[in-house]
């Protein structure tokens, strides 16, 4: 297997981990809900978080104690907090809204990323951009569909997914001296206080079985962080984005099989506006 991985180009090898790491969060933000009508959900993020150290120790083992070491301390904090207010927004919309519409609303991320580009970076925006932008918030208001009902939980994923785009600048950041296994335990350790103080109030003890799952959930989103990052490390950002679409086909197959959610024909189209408009984007700005 590593004679075959060996062969490959680090551009094919970032786009079979930024795979792998979508089908993985697809399956940590499931089981998440699923837990959530036992426990509440901030005390999973809190314990997931918790785990993270316990899930990298192998890799941590064999990186020695050069894992310890960031040379960006700025970006690790900057990551940390972005990444704590994502999370937070995003697990609990996750227990008020349907799999699918989350993980399409989710899709907004490359879109953002270009217009705080646009901002705060001083690029250009020019008209197809502009278009493709506006595409883009179409599908994004259609898959809301504020004209049925204020929704809250749909909101909170946008929000997440605002955030989220400008954590993932910082990660890129980070991968030009840091490991993708320091990237990962720097944030897990990192996002342990910030998501006590909100969980704390609703702490419990879970059962073994609860305990197990939230494991589980460790695992997979520690997972499917650290490939993310590696993926990161060996391809650009505008190559491996679009791949996050792929996270739509899992989540309405999750969610159909496991939660018995319907597919509206209105997240479909709107999935389908988004997809297009945040390929569109990506593919202009692949050089």
């Amino acid at each position: 297997m590593l004679k075959f991985f060996n062969k490959l180009s680090n551009t094919t090898i970032s786009i079979i981990l930024m795979i792998i790491s979508g089908f993985c969060f697809v399956v940590m933000h499931s089981t998440a809900k699923y837990l959530s009508e036992e426990i509440h959900i901030f005390e999973i993020t809190f314990l997931r978080c918790s785990l993270v150290i316990v899930v990298l120790a192998p890799m941590m083992f064999r990186e020695g104690r050069g894992v310890f070491i960031t040379k960006q301390p700025k970006f690790q904090l900057y990551r940390i907090l972005t990444n704590s207010v994502a999370m937070l927004c995003f697990f609990y919309g996750l227990t008020i809204t349907s799999l699918s519409q989350v993980t399409a609303l989710n899709l907004t991320v490359p879109i953002f990323t270009t217009f705080l580009a646009f901002l705060f970076l001083k690029e250009k925006l020019r008209i197809r951009r502009m278009i493709a932008l506006f595409v883009g918030f179409l599908g994004t208001i259609i898959v809301l569909r504020p004209d049925l009902s204020f929704n809250l939980g749909g909101l909170l994923i946008l929000t997440s997914a605002l955030i989220w785009s400008i954590s993932l600048i910082f990660i890129k950041k980070l991968t030009e001296t840091d490991s993708a296994v320091t990237i990962s335990l720097y944030a897990g350790v990192g996002m342990i206080p910030p998501t006590f103080v909100v969980a704390f109030p609703h702490l419990s003890m879970p059962s073994i079985n609860q305990f197990l799952i939230i494991f589980f959930i460790a695992v997979s989103g520690t997972l499917a962080q650290t490939l993310l990052n590696s993926a990161f490390k060996r391809g650009q950002l505008a190559i491996l984005l679009p791949l996050d679409f792929l996270k739509l086909i899992w989540a309405v197959l999750i969610g159909y099989t496991v939660f018995i959610e319907s597919t509206p024909l209105t997240l479909w189209l709107g999935g389908l506006l988004i997809v297009g408009s945040s390929s569109y984007i990506a593919w202009r700005e692949r050089n």
